[in-house]
């Protein structure tokens, strides 16, 4: 139950302030974030990291989450980012991953969501306070983005030993 709550949540809150009028604008940084977690499912999938465990296949819960979820906290994410004052943009970013962190707490105690292979819940704190700037790199300056995801993704692969198949 807690699942589809959560999804509709998101999309309650994402249809009354999301900023529909420019979501063009957002398109690429959105698909962007959606082909990084597919690209995630597949370097992984014989040794995946974290996965949901939820009331529907996993396999259904990565797809909602990449096709319905990122899209609905990308448009919320991304228009309201402050445009100056870098003391604001730190505590938004930091805000953001405080919300992503509380919503895998939830997940964790709920057992909805699971770590393996060596991944914890302060690897994706660090996930997430490298994650969120790199959307904003991305929106602003998106082969920066690509550059960087794909050193971190190396790393990341080296780090948990994650074969190449």
């Amino acid at each position: 139950m807690e699942d589809p709550l959560l999804t509709i949540i998101v999309l309650a809150i994402t249809w009354q302030w999301g900023d529909w009028r420019h979501w063009k604008d957002y398109y690429s940084t959105i698909l962007f974030w959606a082909l990084g977690n597919f690209i995630y499912l597949y370097l992984t999938i014989n040794k995946p990291l974290w996965k949901f465990t939820t009331i529907v296949p996993s396999s259904l819960a990565d797809m909602l989450m990449s096709l319905v979820l990122f899209p609905c906290f990308g448009l919320l994410f991304l228009a309201y980012f402050p445009s100056k004052n870098i003391p604001k943009k730190f505590i938004y970013i930091i805000t953001w991953v405080l919300l992503f962190s509380l919503i895998e707490l939830w997940a964790l105690k709920i057992n909805h969501f699971a770590y393996l292979n060596g991944w914890k819940f302060t690897y994706s704190v660090i996930f997430n306070l490298f994650m969120f700037p790199l959307l904003r790199i991305h929106y602003i300056k998106p082969q920066w983005a690509w550059l960087i995801s794909l050193v971190a993704g190396v790393m990341i692969m080296i780090v948990f030993k994650i074969p190449l198949n």
